[in-house]
């Protein structure tokens, strides 16, 4: 099965495409960016797109996106990335994926077992689990994967039952 995660953000928005057949692995990554002066539909079309291409590219079964994390003294920052995350699950529902919602806490958690975790700890499990040496670089990317495994863990989970 191949999942698509992503990590929503108007300026730099990840995108992982993992395989959970045989073992886990990445299969693509990138960050799909926007510039600030651009008019604010412009950016949300760019990162449509981008997304869209991936799908079309991939045709994977199931995308898990991560949910807005706003903070109280960014109001301004938590409205655009709700637009990031409108764009992004229009641009799944119309291409038919079942869409997961993660919270970085659940992500933590399934990937560490503490929602706490740091970003280092988080890029480590990332790593383990893909069977790579290194973490992936920029963050977005590493997050990006960090909510494909979670959601890849959640459909397994759900598997199960």
């Amino acid at each position: 099965m191949l999942i698509l995660g992503v990590d929503p953000g108007l300026a730099s928005t990840g995108v992982v495409v993992i395989e959970t057949d045989e073992r886990l692995r990445i299969l693509h990554k990138e960050v799909i960016r926007t510039k600030p002066g651009q008019p604010g539909p412009a950016r949300l079309g760019i990162i449509a797109d981008g997304v869209r291409r991936v799908i079309d590219d991939f045709a994977p079964a199931i995308i898990g996106i991560e949910t807005a994390f706003v903070r109280r003294d960014a109001p301004q920052a938590g409205l655009s990335l709700g637009k990031v995350l409108g764009a992004i699950m229009l641009t799944a529902y119309q291409s038919r994926l079942d869409i997961v919602e993660i919270t970085p806490r659940d992500a933590k958690r399934t990937l560490t077992g503490y929602g706490n975790a740091t970003k280092g700890q988080i890029e480590r499990a990332v790593s383990v689990k893909l069977g790579i040496d290194k973490p992936l670089r920029p963050s977005h990317v590493a997050d990006a994967a960090a909510i494909a495994l979670t959601a890849a863990s959640i459909v397994a989970t759900l598997g199960k039952k």
